[in-house]
């Protein structure tokens, strides 16, 4: 048996059907392999950066480690902020970069740079270079582990090709490991000492953060939430990558903003797998209110006490803690009395069309029309996501986002969340900026027939450094000029685009047209691309 043939079966017996991948010539003894060995799918693309985050959507959708290959150093160096992204957002990716030929390492040789995977130490969990070709099935499998072992995150191998090529005496497969078991039950003690503080507070609020979409512990959550009349905020945009309170709930307040006078006037926060926090910039008011009270659940002691300190930091998944505490409040039934509701929060940004173009609201009221029942957003709309958050009805596990920042993920992630979820519905809602930054994805999407929907938010403009220019000169001034904004003269072609990697697109310009383009959409087998012209919406 040749390592490769090792690598590839240690693979299949931790579960992996396919490598997203791009090669080259080092890449020969894993492809070959993969032409005689287990049935493992190998999903070409056609830059490492979108390749990267297939296997983080594919990774994120399935709740296990996902495969990414990479060609040496050049591949490596394109794949560092799909790492990076992966990294921020604890997605177990699996990256196998297959180098050059051992003995050209010391020698100056072509793509051949210092330590491969010291390259990568900075935004993965953990990067290791295989020498030996009689213990590659072992080394794989303990990467496989580290990436999924809690805090999850992306793991980088390197392998020499020669390595890959060797004979092996008596190879094998690494054997599947057993599930690894997060220990961290809070005490009996602990979760009456909580229950007291919820009791004991008069304006209470809940922060629902990621742990509770990995734990898959919402209805959990509800019925925590609901049993005491505690109103649930999702954790911010900034850090948050999942949808973790269904919007239509009836304790659902919105998204945790420090300025919300349900916030400020919070006496106990309860947050449950939220970090707290991710900073984009220097902050006028803390997140944390200073005369609350804060307990903060999450499974990662790094996040307990990182920039605001805990009354009660508890190291335990969501879901155990919101069992136990859930069992508790079943023994110890009392009346609640919740504070008074506040009246609805007014969007500025409910208008449908400005200057004949239609306004990202009016899009997602078409969506939300047009979209198949329990749709899968992935969102990289970038200035205009609160919008998205804002209008769009959502769910757990249906709605994917990045606090990464490394644009270009959005087509390219959804596309691996299709090829985990086959039988539902996935759209990635982007801004023209974010689509040209992955959009090399769309060849892949239309080689694999992955049924994936893009929704193109068009401004012709890179909006968010507009914003910040408007935010740096304390205002809007026009008469001093944008640079570095407009994406004009020429006007790239979205749909011109879409059409030479082979997927079917249209544009949409006037409002009218956007129920039945997306209708259009929708009814496609494979990947279709809507590229809607909107206006400067006033609410982003």
């Amino acid at each position: 048996m040749r390592a490769a043939r090792a690598l590839l079966d240690t693979l299949a017996a931790h579960g992996i059907d396919r490598i997203f991948g791009l090669p080259g010539t080092t890449e020969a003894p894993l492809l070959d392999a993969l032409l005689q060995g287990p049935a493992i799918h190998y999903v070409l693309g056609l830059h490492e950066s979108a390749v990267v985050a297939m296997a983080d959507g594919y990774a994120r959708a399935r709740g296990s480690p996902a495969v990414a290959n990479l060609h040496t150093t050049v591949g490596t160096g394109n794949a560092l902020t799909g790492l990076f992204n992966a990294s921020r957002d604890g997605s177990p990716v699996l990256a196998l970069a297959t180098h050059k030929h051992s003995q050209i390492l010391t020698r100056d040789g072509f793509c051949v740079g210092p330590d491969l995977a010291e390259w990568a130490r900075p935004v993965a969990k953990w990067a290791a270079t295989g020498t030996r070709p009689d213990q590659v099935g072992e080394l794989v499998a303990r990467g496989l582990k580290v990436a999924a072992a809690e805090p999850a995150g992306p793991v980088l191998l390197a392998y020499p090709e020669d390595v890959l090529a060797s004979d092996i005496a008596g190879g094998r497969a690494a054997e599947a490991p057993s599930p690894t078991v997060v220990a961290g039950r809070p005490s009996d003690a602990t979760v009456a000492e909580v229950a007291q503080a919820i009791f004991g507070a008069r304006r209470p609020i809940i922060i629902a953060g990621d742990e509770v979409s990995r734990t898959r512990a919402w209805g959990l959550l509800a019925i925590v939430a609901e049993r005491c009349r505690i109103p649930v905020f999702q954790e911010q945009g900034r850090s948050a990558v999942f949808w973790n309170v269904p919007t239509t709930s009836p304790a659902y307040a919105g998204v945790y903003r420090p300025r919300d006078p349900r916030v400020a006037g919070a006496d106990l926060i309860v947050a449950i797998g939220p970090r707290l926090s991710v900073e984009f910039q220097p902050v006028e008011i803390p997140d944390i209110p200073p005369g609350a009270r804060l307990i903060h659940v999450h499974r990662n002691p790094w996040e307990l006490g990182k920039l605001y300190p805990a009354a009660i930091a508890l190291r335990a998944p969501a879901a155990e803690f919101l069992q136990a505490l859930s069992a508790w409040l079943d023994g110890h039934p009392r009346d609640w009395q919740p504070f008074p509701p506040l009246p609805p929060r007014v969007r500025s940004h409910e208008t449908w069309e400005i200057a004949g173009r239609p306004t990202v609201a009016a899009v997602l009221a078409a969506l939300a029309g047009a979209a198949p029942p329990h749709p899968v957003l992935v969102d990289e709309a970038v200035r205009s996501s609160p919008t998205v958050i804002d209008l769009y009805p959502l769910e757990p596990e249906g709605y994917f986002h990045s606090s990464g920042g490394g644009l270009g993920w959005g087509v390219p992630c959804a596309m691996g969340i299709k090829l985990a979820w086959p039988e539902r519905p996935v759209v990635a809602v982007v801004g023209d900026g974010s689509l040209y930054l992955g959009i090399q994805a769309l060849w892949t999407a239309a080689r694999e027939r992955i049924g994936v929907k893009i929704l193109v938010l068009d401004n012709e403009k890179y909006l968010a450094v507009e914003a910040g220019l408007n935010t740096y000169r304390g205002g809007v001034h026009p008469e001093r000029g944008y640079l570095g904004v407009d994406l004009t003269n020429p006007a790239p072609d979205p749909v011109s685009l879409a059409a030479g990697f082979g997927v079917p697109a249209q544009r949409v310009e006037h409002g009218d047209d956007l129920r039945p383009v997306l209708t259009w959409a929708f009814k496609q087998d494979g990947p279709a691309l809507v590229d809607v012209r909107v206006a400067d919406d006033p609410g982003r």
